[in-house]
Order: structure tokens, then sequence, then C-alpha cells
């Protein structure tokens, strides 16, 4: 067994392994911009490409559940008796070919249960979300049993990069196939999201597939194509949207998604549901260009909308272009958006760069609103469609009278970030840590799809503090504690944190996978993630309150590959 290893470091000095200086000033901005190149050099001169492809592959559907088992090497044989009990899922893109790029993949929902002591054995299943797209292509079978398979799936849209014309044939191609409008296919494979007893699949350029999951482990596709009684609009190409993120209330319950669109304005669209994906209300909020908001924030009294120039513009198409480019002369603002549906929404301008995910926002006493979140600065239009920019945690201060910023900087340069979570419940308050995986290794080639072109390795879990503390000797950006992975194991899941039951601390639940050295006999990633056996893949449960080491590990039957974004149904609404 490869045990996975821990590291805890406070403050510690700044290295090129990611970990923070606790430092009595803020770095200039050169400082910043330097210790971010040296930690992206650092990356990319340790890339294991084999590894990296080896994840990628495709794995087969296993919709039947089977048992998972306790790890020789977990500390406890049994789930630590303060950890909810539910589901942890993770979703993400598979199945596409090499024609494809990696986000053309169809929506895949790997489900581990975690029961109580009398609920029966932890199970794990992969299931693919049956989408749409998903039944259009199963009748097209059926009704051409002599179709080749290829006549039979649609074609990807994003294996185009960075040309446009490839793109309008594929769009083409898929609306003569299959006879529909909607020619871009509902993949729903980014993201879950739960609100009330209901849990959606969500692709944010598309609607989304309502899904459910049994207290045995097995999913099942309720709806494609959900409109949420309204509040999803119909749209040309691709049927309509739903942000990929949204944010729940802790409070009130209320569930808030952010959704773009490039056919019309107003660009975004503000959703507000009660529990259960009631819709409650909709507002459009204008912005100058097209932009892709992959996330957003939520405050007591704002949603926090990120306007960042990774502008969408389709007349790129005609003129052989990707519609999506990174366009700086565009301009950067964050967006306060009053909850409240009345007032006019305060834009202030930032810095530019591209903010995919963002981890909390709140209000502070004296009016200002507080941002934090990963940001990532490209260095060209593909950056995020062929190339991997790397991110790093940012903070910004709003001042909303002024409409300006009293502070926007790095607060840890010296570490590459993915993927930030904190509990549920601090959605929207001040909380003093957020977690993230740690970009490890950065590079190509990625040979499975034909996008992207380079990708990570991700090999540590980390938590930051997001508040100074002078008395304790801490700053803002310092690394609180950091769990590392032996040689070997990749993390394939976000760091999915969920509250105690007695509310004193939180979990902090992730897959790794193992990938053997390589080897004469095994020089082919394919062959290696095939065979059934090389490869392998374990729950980890991690105390956030001490990151030294994991309190409890599972043995899954199949390995888990790369995916995207987790999420945690719990048990009282399990089937």
């Amino acid at each position: 067994q490869h045990q996975p290893s821990s590291v805890v470091r406070l403050a510690a000095a700044s290295t090129l392994e990611g970990t923070a200086t606790a430092t009595s000033r803020r770095r200039t901005k050169a400082e910043v911009a330097e210790a971010q190149q040296r930690a992206e050099d650092h990356a990319r001169s340790n890339h294991d490409a084999f590894a990296m492809n080896a994840l990628f592959v495709n794995v087969p559907e296993r919709p039947q559940p089977t048992p998972c088992s306790v790890a020789s090497e977990s500390p406890s044989s049994a789930l630590p008796a303060d950890l909810p009990r539910g589901a942890l899922l993770r979703i993400g893109p598979n199945g596409a070919t090499p024609d494809m790029g990696f986000l053309d993949g169809d929506g895949m929902v790997h489900c581990i249960t975690l029961p109580p002591p009398d609920g029966g054995d932890m199970m794990y299943s992969a299931t693919y979300v049956e989408t749409n797209g998903r039944k259009l292509e199963q009748a097209r079978r059926d009704r051409q049993k002599d179709a080749s398979a290829d006549d039979a799936v649609f074609s990807g849209t994003l294996a185009a990069a960075p040309r446009g014309l490839p793109m309008l044939a594929s769009l083409l191609r898929n609306g003569l196939t299959f006879g529909t409008l909607e020619v871009q296919k509902d993949t729903c494979n980014t993201a879950l999201a739960v609100s009330g007893d209901r849990v959606l699949a969500l692709m944010e350029q598309s609607p989304p597939s309502e899904v459910e999951f049994t207290k045995q482990g097995a999913m099942r596709t309720v709806s494609s194509m959900e409109r949420l009684g309204g509040a999803v609009p119909y749209a040309p190409i691709n049927g309509g949207s739903l942000g990929a993120h949204g944010r729940t209330d802790s409070g009130t319950g209320d569930r808030i998604h952010v959704s773009y669109t490039s056919s019309e304005r107003p660009f975004v669209r503000v959703d507000t549901f009660g529990e259960g994906w009631k819709a409650k209300s909709s507002r459009g909020v204008d912005v100058p260009t097209p932009v892709m908001v992959h996330d957003c924030a939520l405050t007591d009294n704002f949603v926090v909308i990120l306007d960042f120039p990774l502008t969408i513009r389709p007349a790129r198409m005609i003129a052989d272009k990707f519609p999506v480019e990174f366009e700086p002369e565009n301009g950067s603002r964050i967006g306060l958006v009053p909850r409240s549906n009345s007032g006019v929404t305060i834009w202030i301008e930032v810095e530019n760069g591209v903010v995919l995910h963002a981890a909390n926002a709140y209000e502070r006493e004296d009016g200002t609103v507080v941002v934090h979140a990963f940001k990532s600065t490209p260095n060209g239009d593909s950056s995020y469609i062929l190339e991997y920019c790397p991110a790093f945690l940012y903070e910004w201060v709003l001042d909303m009278k002024a409409r300006r910023v009293v502070e926007e900087h790095c607060l840890n340069p010296d570490v590459l970030v993915e993927f930030p979570n904190l509990e549920n419940g601090l959605v929207g308050k001040a909380c003093k840590h957020t977690f993230g995986l740690v970009t490890t290794s950065i590079g190509g080639p990625l040979t499975q799809y034909s996008t992207p072109q380079s990708a990570v390795l991700l090999d540590a879990v980390v938590k930051f503090d997001l508040d100074d503390d002078d008395e304790a000797g801490i700053k803002a950006g310092d690394v609180a504690g950091r769990f590392d992975l032996p040689s070997g194991w990749h993390f394939v899941s976000e760091p999915h944190v969920v509250t105690k039951t007695g509310g004193d601390g939180q979990y902090v639940l992730l897959i790794a996978t193992y990938v053997p050295p390589v080897d004469g006999r095994k020089a082919d990633p394919v062959v290696l993630a095939s065979d059934g056996c090389s490869m392998k893949s374990q729950l980890l449960v991690i105390d956030g309150n001490d990151m030294s080491k994991a309190v409890f590990v599972a043995d899954l039957p199949y390995h888990v590959n790369y995916g995207l974004h987790s999420e945690y149904v719990g048990w009282d609404i399990m089937k």
C-alpha cells in the first residue's frame, strides 16, 4: 500500500513547495509577480506527463453499486462518529474521443456512500447523467441499427480551438444528424448542486438535469433539459443555461445562481430559488460584453458577479477564431447586485485577470465587502482553452459608497491552487479559513484529447488563513495546514468540506488515485489505465482542525479518473 503522508506548516518560511511567509508587510507587485513566476516555473519543471495522461483516460460506466473496504493503512476501522452521513459525489466529463475536447465528454457521477452505523456497507458507483443529448444518440442508434458509432454521437465543439469554422461545422452537423435546434449537447458534466431534496447536474451552457441517489449508492436521472418552473428560459443553440456554480444562504435556504448568455442583452442573469429549486425571482444584469461567468459569491445583502474579460463573441467563428478569448482591453470589474431585487448594481473596477472560482465574500461592519477567490493572469488569448494558466489566492476589499477598491492583492504568491471550498454554513460570512488543492505539476502534452494541450497534477490539499492575527503571528494567506500525498498518488476530486455534527470544526473529503511508475511493459497510459488492476483509488477523510493525517481511508473497488467538481448529499434526502 502507498500510504498518504502529510505535513502541517504554520506560517513557515517561503519555499518552492508552496508554504507561505508570515511577514510584517505586504509584498510589492514586483515581488508578487516574481514569486508567482518562480512557483509556476517549479511546477512546470517537475511534470509527470505519463501520470497526467493516465488520469485522463475514460473509465467504464459502473451503475451497479459495489462495496468499498477499509484501507489497511486507515487509522480507524470506522467512519468518524461526528461525520455527517450521506454520499460524496464527484462529477466530470467522460467518454470523449481523441478528436474531441476533454470537456466535450458526457457527465459521469462517481458516488461513494458514507452510511450510518446501521446503514450497511460503503458503496461505490459511476453512472452517466442521461441528458437529452444522450437520449437523442440512443434513439438514433435504435432507428439505425447499421449506423456507425460516429453517426450516433454528437460532435464535440471544444476540439476546434483555437479555430472557429470547425466548431461551426460541428454544430451544423449535430443539427442535421439529430434533427434538433439544440445543436450543442447538454453534457451536464461540470458540477452538482443541491437545494432541499433535489440534486441538479450542471454545465453552464445548457439546461441542467435532475438526478437522485439511493442509500445503496445507485444514481438515476429524473429529468433532462430541466426548466425549473420557467426559471431557465429557452435559447437557441444550447436550449438555455443555468450557471455551473451557485451559493446557498444557510439562513434562508435560498439558492442563488448567476448565468450568462452571448445571444442577447442582458448578458448576465441572477436567479434566486427557494428550497427544492422553486423559482422565486430572476433579474437581468447587463455587462458591456458577453463574458464567461463561471462562479459567483454571496453576502448577506449582495450577489457578487465576477466580470473578468474571458469574453464570448460568437462572431469570431466566422473569422475562424474560437469564440472564447482572454480580452484584457475589455477590463475587469466586480459587481454587487442587491439581493432585494431593488436598487442598482454597484460596479467596481479591479486589476485584470480571470477568476473562475470564488472562495467566499462577506460584508464588514464598516460597509466594505471582502471577496476571496483564486485568480489567474493569462499570458495569451488561448489560456483556458489550450493551455493551463495557474491561479493564486487573492483578496479584494471593496468600498461600496466610493465604488473603489480599498485593497487588492495576492495573499499567497508561493502556492498554486485550484478548487476553493469551505463549509456551506459559512457562505457569505466572515470566516478564518478556506481550503484548496495545490497545483504541484503543470505540463503536457495531453494526448487523450484534442484540447486542452496541457494540464496539471494536484497532489496536496491546503488550508489558508484568511485573517490577520497579530497576537498569534498569523497573516492572511499563511498556510494553516497542508496534507501531501505520497509519490504516485494524485487528487481527482476537489476538497469537499463538511461541518462536524457537533459543530466544532470540519472534515475534508477527497478522492485520490494512484498511478504506478512507468516500466518497459506498460509505457502506454491508456493500456495501464484500462488493465483493471494497476491504478487504484481511495477516499480520504481529513480532519480540518489537524491536517497531519487522514483519520479514515477507504479503498474503492475501481479507480476514479480526472473530473471536475464535488458535492455532498445528506443521508436524509437519499432514496
